[in-house]
């Protein structure tokens, strides 16, 4: 046991993909310089022999198991209340359990809050677990007028300028945020409205709104499996993919949460600009799966104008 290292909490959200976390546990334990505490919040996976036996990894583990699956946002959230009511530290760590971690990267994420007192958020590099020279996610900003960050080097190796480069974003992946005590009291988590993504979206424009910072430090670096909360079975069809067998569910959950984080974290002006291009590229999109045979659109497209509307 590390007593004199910096404890960290980390929490993990796990949902039938019991392998994929431990084999982040067993990384997230190979850590340099800290200490880390996993909270490991289970959203009634089918699979629960195999959960249980996850507390057998260390004594620095915390089972939460729930009863119904709650979604990431509130199973996060869940996960972060039971970090700060009972360890303390000076920070938390939120990871994605389909993600490999390299020992570095918790140290250089918490040394980063040394550069500014106005920084709550840190982040760092990552890359594709099934082909780590290509970027998944390296820094990024969102875009006011589209409602949607632009990832530098998404899908390329990482540049000089773009990837490789430390600075102040506006965006940072759910994927991996590690926030400071302060920041994460005051934000209090993500917004339990969104089931699933788009969750980071609107968590990233409430701290712009609070002042607060997030900052990039590409020598944190982290694998990403992708995709491994909703399982499919070809790993490269990811996103708005037209192949992509979850392209339902992710276009419902996407468009609407999307929708839902700029009514709730911008001003008249800037969400009537957004209102103008969210649809037009809505309609179109709708019409181009369509037509090249993902018909079922066109009724997930009415559902997600049916929430939308709740919130009008």
């Amino acid at each position: 046991m590390k007593s004199h290292y910096l404890l960290i909490p980390v929490v993990l959200i796990n949902y039938n993909n019991t392998h994929d976390t431990e084999e982040c546990i067993e990384s997230i334990y190979k850590s340099e310089c800290v200490q880390p505490f996993v909270i490991v919040v289970d959203n009634a996976s089918k699979d629960r022999d195999a959960v249980l036996s996850l507390k057998n990894k260390s004594h620095q583990i915390h089972l939460i198991i729930n009863e119904e699956n709650v979604g990431f946002g509130r199973a996060n959230n869940i996960g972060i209340k039971w970090a700060l009511e009972n360890i303390k530290s000076e920070y938390l760590l939120l990871l994605n359990n389909d993600t490999i971690i390299e020992s570095t990267s918790i140290k250089h994420l918490v040394h980063s809050f040394t550069i500014s007192s106005s920084i709550g958020v840190t982040t760092g590099k990552i890359m594709f677990n099934n082909n780590r020279n290509l970027v998944w996610y390296g820094g990024g900003d969102i875009n006011i007028k589209r409602g949607w960050p632009k990832i530098i080097d998404f899908k390329a190796e990482a540049t000089v300028e773009g990837a490789n480069k430390s600075r102040y974003v506006t965006f940072a992946s759910g994927c991996l945020m590690m926030f400071n005590r302060n920041c994460i009291e005051k934000i209090k988590g993500f917004d339990e409205d969104f089931f699933m993504y788009g969750e980071d979206l609107e968590i990233c424009l409430r701290l712009a709104k609070s002042n607060i910072k997030i900052y990039y430090n590409p020598e944190c670096v982290i694998y990403h499996k992708v995709q491994g909360s909703i399982k499919t079975e070809d790993k490269d069809v990811i996103g708005m993919n037209i192949k992509n067998p979850k392209l339902p569910f992710l276009f419902y959950h996407m468009k609407s949460n999307q929708w839902l984080a700029m009514m709730r974290n911008t001003n008249i002006i800037q969400f009537a600009k957004f209102n103008l291009y969210f649809w037009s590229e809505f309609f179109l999109r709708t019409v181009i799966f369509a037509m090249r045979g993902r018909i079922e659109i066109i009724s997930i497209a009415l559902k997600t104008i049916k929430r939308i509307a709740k919130y009008v």
